[in-house]
């Protein structure tokens, strides 16, 4: 149940900084994509409660996020085909946990960004996870990514794909905020634990703002997403805080529940946890969450039901 960090090089000779967590005698394997401006070393408590489950855990480090980013490149995914680039990134690290657990069933986990990552992992890649966890995701308002796409690319335009804009800052996490005004910090959208919170805006490698390229790769890659070209028997578990602007307080949540199963997919579950924000694994109920998470991943027999 040690923590074991590993590298795997992509094709264009980026190290992909791994982190795996065994169980003793495991029963089957979970990937954790996790979410921006974050890290995967976060994900440990979880990991380590898994492990006592009998679930190994494998987290991948995203692009322009971790302890191994250069600080030129915090917050960016690359300067060419970042989106592409992260979703490969991701299916290198599926195949790896594939040779290390031949024989055990597979579960991808994507938290926030990790969810639409994850989903463009799916669209792509499908055939080679045997579940898909989505977690504090949201549907593609196609109308709200496209106007967002303009205005980030032109702020790429004229500062460049590296810069980092306070206007984008404030039209994602310090909209996000304000919903819970009068704010006691600038993330208390993140978990109504506020020990979380004050952890999360300590660690120097959280919160920090993205590029305007990673911005554009992002809003893009989304747009991107078309659940009718998935694979339908792919059993796909949905959960979010329904206090999480994310998924915009539940109704964004549950409107992209709608829209997977309309394009005939294997919705096996959608849980909105009341009263709950935007990190679920972190939340206050958290003993909660994390049994759920197990549930998804001991169903034998998923249902669409």
């Amino acid at each position: 149940m040690d923590l074991q960090e590993s590298f795997i090089n992509s094709p264009d000779h980026h190290r992909i900084p791994l982190l795996s967590w065994a169980a003793e005698t495991p029963s089957a394997v979970l990937v954790i994509a996790h979410g921006m401006a974050e890290h995967a070393a976060r994900y440990q408590p979880l990991a380590l409660w898994l492990n006592q489950q009998g679930v190994s855990v494998i987290a991948i480090q995203h692009r322009g996020h971790g302890p191994h980013c250069p600080e030129t490149d915090l917050g960016h995914y690359a300067d060419q085909k970042g989106w592409q680039k992260v979703v490969d990134d991701l299916q290198q690290v599926v195949v790896h946990a594939r040779k290390q657990h031949p024989d055990l069933p597979l579960t991808l986990f994507g938290h926030s960004m990790g969810s639409f990552i994850a989903q463009a992992f799916t669209q792509q890649y499908g055939d080679e996870i045997d579940r898909l966890i989505l977690c504090a995701t949201n549907r593609i308002d196609k109308p709200k990514l496209r106007t967002s796409l303009a205005l980030v690319r032109s702020i790429r335009a004229l500062r460049g794909k590296r810069h980092h804009s306070r206007l984008i800052d404030k039209m994602t996490f310090g909209a996000f905020n304000k919903a819970f005004s009068p704010n006691r910090t600038s993330h208390d959208w993140l978990s109504r634990d506020t020990q979380q919170v004050d952890r999360y805006l300590r660690d120097p490698l959280c919160g920090f703002p993205c590029t305007a390229g990673l911005w554009s790769d992002f809003i893009s890659g989304m747009l991107t997403i078309n659940p009718r070209s998935w694979r339908e028997d792919l059993p796909i578990h949905l959960l979010a805080g329904d206090r999480d602007p994310v998924g915009e307080m539940g109704r964004g949540f549950n409107r992209h529940v709608a829209d997977l199963r309309g394009a005939g997919l294997l919705v096996a579950s959608d849980s909105l946890f009341p009263g709950a924000r935007h990190e679920l694994v972190n939340e206050t109920n958290v003993d909660e969450v994390w049994h759920h998470i197990l549930d998804c991943l001991r169903t034998e027999t998923d249902s669409g039901v």
